[in-house]
């Protein structure tokens, strides 16, 4: 990394996350952004993650308009459990989630959550480079969902087995030709300073899918009940318009197909990420969350 950007490195800024760490750098080559796993600090899951955001990033983000900020370095050893990536720091020109203060300002921001999501489904529906390990194959998920609905005795049990007996049938009414980002809400995205169209970031878990994942992930696993009722009409129809508008219009029982598959596909994706995390986790608030939402859409019990 230092012989491509060769000079002086000046640290502005190291933080570490959930499941990597982070360091904003100035350079002679401009702000530079890293996000890397050290040794001892990734495994299996985090390394594929890191793979896959990488190979999005350089091989995917280029072919569509939807912006993001570009690659500039990467490196992955996975014997050593190690990885980095290096993008533009865009810190100085755009401000996330955190800017918006009051009820109304984030809920017109969480419109344009929705609305950039659309564009990203709609940009990447057909897309001929959907091929290969890009290419859209729901079997391994049945299988995966049929046996976490066998085996899964935490809460919400019923519900979970219900939407595994019924996502064959929910997946044959969707239109499973996209991507999803499979990780979307409001601190997923940066607005430029100036105004203008917002970044969509971290793509670690980006996966072929169908559009509804993506806005059930949106509404029912990163919204609360209450949070839920206010704002998920508006978030729909921003949604809906920005597809159409984008060259994939779903007739509203269209639209309602896409978000019960994917309530249930959160669901159990939901509970299986829960399964691996200590109780009291937020991702324990997540399954209370998509489960209830399952429920208001006519599913099974808690």
């Amino acid at each position: 990394m230092r012989a491509a950007f060769p000079g002086p490195h000046t640290r502005v800024e190291a933080w570490r996350g959930e499941g990597a760490s982070f360091a904003r750098y100035a350079t002679p080559h401009g702000p530079l952004f890293l996000k890397y796993v050290g040794r001892g600090q990734g495994n299996r899951r985090v390394l594929r993650r890191f793979a896959r955001e990488v190979a999005y990033l350089r091989d995917l983000a280029p072919l569509v308009a939807t912006p993001h900020a570009p690659l500039r370095h990467a490196a992955l050893d996975e014997q050593g459990e190690r990885a980095h990536l290096l993008l533009p720091d865009l810190a100085a020109q755009t401000h996330g989630w955190g800017m918006f203060v009051t009820p109304e300002a984030q809920e017109a921001a969480l419109l344009d959550v929705a609305r950039l999501l659309a564009r990203f489904h709609a940009a990447w529906n057909g897309h001929p480079a959907l091929r290969r390990e890009w290419r859209w194959d729901p079997a391994a998920l049945l299988e995966d969902a049929a046996r976490l609905a066998a085996t899964w005795t935490g809460p919400h049990a019923p519900a979970i087995r219900e939407a595994a007996a019924q996502l064959p049938d929910l997946l044959a009414h969707t239109r499973p030709s996209t991507l999803a980002h499979g990780d979307i809400h409001s601190g997923q995205v940066l607005w430029p300073l100036g105004g203008g169209s917002p970044l969509l970031i971290d793509y670690g878990q980006v996966h072929p899918s169908f559009p509804g994942e993506d806005l059930a992930h949106l509404l029912a696993v990163r919204l609360e009940a209450g949070e839920r009722k206010r704002c998920a009409g508006a978030v729909r129809a921003a949604y809906h318009q920005e597809l159409a508008a984008h060259g994939l219009p779903l007739t509203p029982a269209e639209l309602a197909a896409e978000e019960r598959a994917g309530t249930a596909l959160n669901l159990l994706s939901t509970a299986d990420q829960a399964g691996r995390a200590r109780r009291g986790s937020g991702v324990w608030a997540s399954l209370d969350n998509v489960a209830g939402a399952w429920a208001d859409l006519g599913g099974g019990g808690a």
